[in-house]
């Protein structure tokens, strides 16, 4: 077996970064910051599903287009015809931890975290397992976190090391989830 990342073998790799559980219902779709619409196709689609009544979009202005990833998202959500009654966003979050440590307070003051028993992550394939430890560390442990990727693909776990941007980001990622730890984020 090739081992291409700390000893890691692709499979490995793939095991551990890319989470995805079924979705069931949930009292709440989180959907993490992003300049990919696909994030919001998954939260509309799982709306649609009725797997929630509420979608909460995070994001701000990390690229400096004069419009926060949320509200994007939400413009995308509302256009595939959610109501805009469904949706509450955070726009000043420039990374994960920031999308989950600056939406924390927001979800306990809008909803309440008790009202919260099931919460869906939506984010890139890739991006799961840091997500949900990010979004477990700020949120009470009796929430259940359920990981919901988007759909996208071109990066996914049956992949993602078959291009070289696909390797470049899965390695960023691993990177990026090792100094995080390190440093007692997740």
């Amino acid at each position: 077996m090739h081992r291409i990342y700390e000893g890691m073998s692709i499979r490995e790799i793939s095991e551990f970064l890319f989470v995805e559980d079924p979705p069931g219902n949930a009292d709440l779709i989180f959907v993490f910051g992003g300049k990919r619409r696909e994030r919001a196709e998954k939260a509309t689609r799982l709306y649609r599903d009725g797997r929630s009544a509420r979608i909460w979009f995070s994001g701000g202005d990390k690229r400096s287009t004069g419009v926060p990833e949320a509200e994007a998202l939400r413009a995308v959500a509302v256009e595939a015809g959610v109501p805009p009654e469904a949706i509450e966003i955070e726009t000043a979050s420039t990374t994960t931890l920031e999308n989950v440590q600056f939406s924390a307070p927001l979800l306990d003051q809008t909803y309440g975290w008790g009202n919260l028993r099931t919460v869906i992550l939506v984010s890139a394939p890739a991006h799961m397992r840091r997500a949900k430890r990010v979004f477990a560390r700020h949120c009470p442990r009796e929430t259940q976190i359920v990981c919901c990727p988007d759909d996208r693909t071109d990066v996914r776990s049956d992949n993602w090391w078959t291009t070289e941007a696909g390797r470049r980001l899965v390695l960023r990622e691993l990177e990026t989830v090792r100094h995080q730890a390190q440093r007692g984020e997740l």
